[in-house]
């Protein structure tokens, strides 16, 4: 059996990424995974568990990635996680390592004959507090200069990524389900909002709401203190707007839901990143078109499944649009998903693995 070291900062338990696609995805194609989570800062011991058949381990870290400003800083956090990762290299097997740390650079000499395979999802440099902008950037670049291959997953990012290493490869998530022909109807009068509830346009969303005659789902749970203020806001002042902090994809009630609305704030540098969300392939193949806020780098894709919107009235008016013509933007949307699947995001990843 081939075997796997994923490394990542976040915690398995937390709402689905990419990286849990590719981990689910190697695990199904026979690969024994040993995938390392968010670092801690309250115990010095590594912890590990044993789920679904993978292993999990966390360590320490002296301090968040955002918050170490000097080199020196760096360094020292480094050699602390190399310290910790060589422990837990000592106590198992792998051929490769999936790494969607950008902080990694050091990661040829802790396994130097390994292939090693970066993922770049988030625009770090663009998500930078004050001061760290060059630190992250130095950083990126020197992750991927000592990485065999480099995936991304948005157009910006791997022209960003591309003057740092030759073989940088666009990488999208895909759709789990495969797509589904809607129940024909006539109750479908709500507007869906499903992912991370932050970075959203909020001043757009409340007149939208206002406006509009349909029923808003915002499903998920809230990023900061003003995102869940503003969602207690609307919940108290609308009637068509109703919250429900967490689901699952295959929980999700969508039988009564004509569009998706992902109206985030297109302001924030690493929101103009984004070319698809991790959420837009499933959400489609429900049947749902996508009403996006105006990002210049989104996938492309007919208007009859994703339209931007920098305006209240064009959200107004995307909306409308959906609502009149569910039905027949379905063979679009059924065409379009065909691409986007697992057997060809495998192709992709597989080859990189093996060659």
């Amino acid at each position: 059996m081939k075997k796997v070291l994923i490394l990542t900062k976040t915690d398995w338990s937390e709402p689905p990424r990419i990286r849990h696609q590719m981990t689910r995805l190697l695990k199904e194609k026979g690969y024994d995974i040993t995938f390392v989570e968010k670092n801690t800062y309250k115990s010095i011991f590594i912890k590990h568990r044993k789920e679904d058949g993978i292993d999990f381990y966390s360590h320490a870290q002296l301090l968040h990635h955002q918050l170490r400003y000097f080199p020196f800083i760096q360094k020292l956090n480094n050699s602390l996680v190399r310290f910790y990762l060589k422990k837990i290299i000592k106590k198992i097997e792998f051929d490769f390592i999936l790494n969607f740390s950008y902080n990694y650079s050091f990661l040829k000499k802790l396994a130097p004959n390994k292939k090693i395979i970066t993922i770049m999802e988030d625009d770090f440099e663009a998500q930078a507090k004050f001061g760290m902008t060059k630190q992250i950037r130095n950083q990126i670049r020197a992750t991927c200069q000592n990485s065999d291959h480099v995936l991304t997953v948005s157009y910006p990012l791997y022209d960003k990524l591309s003057s740092y290493q030759d073989n940088v490869t666009l990488f999208f998530p895909w759709s789990q389900r495969t797509y589904t022909k809607p129940i024909q109807n006539g109750l479908r009068n709500t507007v869906l909002y499903f992912g991370f509830v932050g970075r959203l346009n909020w001043e757009i969303i409340e007149e939208v709401i206002k406006n509009t005659s349909c029923q808003y789902r915002f499903v998920g749970p809230t990023i900061r203190k003003s995102d869940e203020q503003m969602v207690a806001h609307l919940k108290t002042s609308y009637s068509n707007f109703s919250y429900i902090p967490y689901s699952k994809i295959e929980e999700l009630k969508v039988d009564d839901a004509f569009c998706s609305i992902l109206p985030y704030d297109a302001t924030l540098g690493n929101v103009q990143a984004t070319t698809v969300s991790n959420r837009a392939f499933n959400l489609l193949s429900m049947g749902l078109p996508l009403v996006y806020a105006d990002l210049k780098n989104l996938i492309k894709s007919p208007d009859t499944i994703m339209r931007t919107n920098r305006t209240a009235e064009e959200y107004q008016d995307t909306i409308a649009f959906f609502h009149h013509n569910f039905y027949e933007v379905q063979k679009d949307i059924e065409t379009f998903l065909s691409d986007h699947y697992k057997t060809s995001r495998w192709s992709v990843l597989q080859e990189l693995i093996e060659n």
